[in-house]
């Protein structure tokens, strides 16, 4: 049975997503303003630009799980204005340095590492805060927050294009604006979470990953994540971009086109689930977008019309965004109270450390394979290991009653 959440519940959630949307907006101006500051102002070379672009992930990855135990144990309101604040204040601090002109290479390095480590804190603590605001409705806030995290990055790229008339100073006081502003938003929300003790890290992060690698939701669900983060990730940064660049006029212009038609498929999802009430048999559901996404990247390099190519990557998108709710909504309810940040982060490590690893695998099938090929099996590949997953686990039929919503 649904249960109308009351007007403070609505606020409080309404003040959490706010907060969300402006910090990324933020993390789609850096996607945008860092490697302008990089390749246009430091003209630094390709080798040093990757370093910067792997300073800004490689904290997530290694401190990600670290971030989940300390979310489970701090009153997360508190402790997630203060990781906004800090950013804020970081941000602050570059923009006092941009306008002094003294902005180096290293100092990026430096501001990309400590603003990927207050990503590693606030992803897990943020997906935790969610649980408890939107329980009473966990499917339609998961889903929403899915539409806010990825599509309002578009309004971050819009302004991160602003930077050569900007300048550095200015974009980063526009960031520190952004930061601060979310960290008084969620301040203002009612509900927070006690202090616990601490107990030690390495044995609560044995029995999250215990407990998630037993459990017949949790386990598949990483899985899955794992493969999207592999196989749709590393082709979505490698093979599409590729296959673009092939393309009659396929120029940046096209590129960023079929990356916002993309993200539009993305947000289209997010608002036919909120409408509609969302999907009620979510492993299936998660199963069959995943399959279908799959027949979509094994049509990729097949599709040379420019029309036909953006209606692919709407559907591609349009079938992520439903893959992505239902795999965070699953882990969102089954996941353990005590160690439910560190099973949040989990799934986090699995997605983004999919990427990486699928962008260097198919980047490097590609110096030897044609395209065609290396999406085709790809694509095989992928519909193979849910097929295992769907068959080991029994996950197409699953039925388990969740842990963290009272819907």
């Amino acid at each position: 049975m649904n249960i109308t959440p009351s007007l403070g519940a609505t606020r409080d959630i309404a003040l959490f997503l706010g907060g969300s949307g402006l910090w990324f907006i933020g993390v789609g101006i850096h996607s945008i303003f860092l490697p302008w500051v990089l390749l246009s102002v430091l003209r630094v070379s390709p080798f040093q630009f990757g370093i910067a672009q792997m300073c800004l992930m490689l904290p997530v990855l290694l401190l990600v799980i670290y971030g989940g135990y300390l979310a489970d144990r701090q009153p997360l309101r508190r402790w997630l204005a203060r990781i906004y604040l800090c950013a804020g204040l970081l941000a602050l601090v570059f923009a006092a340095g941009g306008a002094q002109g003294w902005l180096s290479y290293p100092m990026v390095l430096m501001y990309s590492l400590l603003f990927g480590a207050l990503s590693a804190f606030c992803a897990p603590a943020r997906e935790a805060w969610l649980n408890l605001l939107g329980q009473h409705q966990l499917q339609k806030w998961v889903t929403l927050n899915i539409g806010i995290e990825f599509g309002i990055q578009i309004v971050g790229y819009a302004l991160g294009g602003r930077a050569p008339e900007l300048g550095i100073g200015w974009m980063f006081v526009l960031l520190a604006l952004l930061f601060v502003t979310a960290s008084l938003s969620v301040s203002r929300i009612s509900t927070s979470t006690p202090t616990k003790p601490r107990s030690a890290v390495l044995g609560e992060t044995r029995a999250a990953w215990r407990y998630s690698t037993h459990h017949p939701v949790v386990f598949p669900v990483l899985l899955i994540n794992g493969l999207i983060g592999v196989f749709f990730l590393g082709s979505y940064f490698v093979v599409m971009p590729l296959h673009v660049s092939q393309l009659a006029g396929g120029d940046a212009s096209l590129l960023a086109t079929a990356n916002t038609v993309f993200m539009i498929g993305l947000i289209a999802s997010v608002v036919t689930l909120v409408v509609t009430g969302g999907l009620r048999h979510k492993p299936r559901a998660l199963l069959a977008s995943c399959l279908l996404a799959a027949l979509l990247l094994a049509a990729l390099p097949f599709v040379f019309n420019r029309g036909l190519l953006l209606s692919l990557l709407f559907g591609w998108g349009f079938l992520g965004g439903v893959a992505l709710s239902m795999g965070q909504t699953l882990i969102q309810e089954h996941a353990p109270p005590r160690n439910r940040a560190q099973v949040l982060a989990l799934l986090m490590l699995f997605f983004m450390g999919g990427n990486p690893l699928g962008s260097l695998l198919l980047g490097t099938l590609l110096e030897y394979l044609d395209a065609t090929i290396v999406s085709l099996g790809s694509a095989l590949a992928m519909t193979a290991a849910l097929l295992l997953i769907s068959y080991t686990h029994r996950f197409w039929s699953l039925h388990h009653a969740p842990l963290n919503t009272c819907a």
